[in-house]
């Protein structure tokens, strides 16, 4: 006996199929672990950092660990993305060409002419010295890697953000694990002397995807500097105010200490270094 559908099931499935399904249909779908997307304003790829749960800060007892590290605590982050590589001189460049090397707090964005810088003015033009394009840029003010990152559609990560996305979920000493760095994995003490190409360590990826994470640049996050608290935390954005923002990663002079995941260190939002940089972020909320 051939089978047919009710009346009631098909006018069901006509509504399905001609405006409930097609809704769903043209939704965007939800990221997954693993995904890259590419930033319109800037070229950026970056990566999803799937929601969890993990500890921040470092075991009492670690030897390696400063005491800005304690209180280890739980903290439960919702899904976001962050930039694949730190922002490079070629991408800043072409943001100083659209909004100029502006001043806040009496310092400007980038530090031209001084230290490490590898961006220069010629006339009216912002560019990247030759070879250095690819560069992860250096010499930028916190307010100079906040403005960038609003300009380029996102933020700067909070620092649970950062090293959520270093460590994962089971709190790796590194962002490729727990076994030491080594100069195929990260640019530190002993293997540069100046920042280098961005995501040129493969072999240091962390589990999201994330490059370069320890080493080559430290990196300006959007926390102000401050003690960690005692309790569980959803979504910690830090201090609500202080007189230092805090950096992560290490840079291309760092020890092997400082290129932890957990370790942090301070400086003035106006403080332009040599061997600090930033990369960006954004929720999923903000997906286009």
């Amino acid at each position: 006996m051939k089978k047919t559908i009710a009346p009631i099931g098909l006018t069901l499935f006509l509504i399905c199929l001609l405006g409930g399904c097609a809704r769903l249909q043209g939704a965007p779908a939800a990221p997954a672990p693993g995904d890259i997307r590419v930033r319109p304003a800037d070229g950026m790829e970056m990566v999803y950092v799937p929601g969890g749960t993990f500890q921040m800060g470092s075991e009492e007892g670690d030897q390696d660990a400063g005491s800005d590290e304690f209180p280890r605590h739980a903290v439960t982050l919702d899904g976001f993305w962050i930039d694949r590589t730190e922002v490079s001189n070629g991408q800043y460049a072409a943001f100083l060409n659209e909004l100029g090397n502006q001043e806040e707090r009496g310092s400007p964005w980038l530090e031209l002419g001084a230290g490490y810088c590898q961006i220069e003015q010629v006339g009216e033009e912002y560019r990247s010295r030759a070879t250095s394009a690819d560069r992860a840029v250096v010499m930028v003010s916190w307010d100079g890697a906040d403005a960038y990152c609003r300009w380029a559609g996102g933020r700067l990560p909070t620092e649970a953000e950062w090293e959520y996305a270093a460590r994962g979920p089971e709190g790796n000493v590194y962002p490729w694990g727990n076994d030491p760095p080594t100069c195929e994995r990260a640019r530190f003490f002993g293997c540069a002397s100046c920042a280098h190409d961005v995501g040129v360590h493969p072999d240091g990826g962390s589990w999201c995807g994330a490059q370069d994470l320890a080493g080559n640049v430290w990196e300006w996050v959007a926390d102000w500097y401050g003690t960690y608290p005692a309790g569980p935390q959803e979504n910690p954005a830090g201090p609500s105010s202080g007189e230092d923002r805090v950096m992560r990663g290490g840079g291309w002079h760092a020890s092997q200490r400082e290129v932890r995941g957990a370790c942090r260190l301070d400086a003035k939002p106006v403080a332009h270094v040599g061997c600090l940089g930033f990369r960006c972020a954004s929720g999923v909320e903000e997906d286009g």
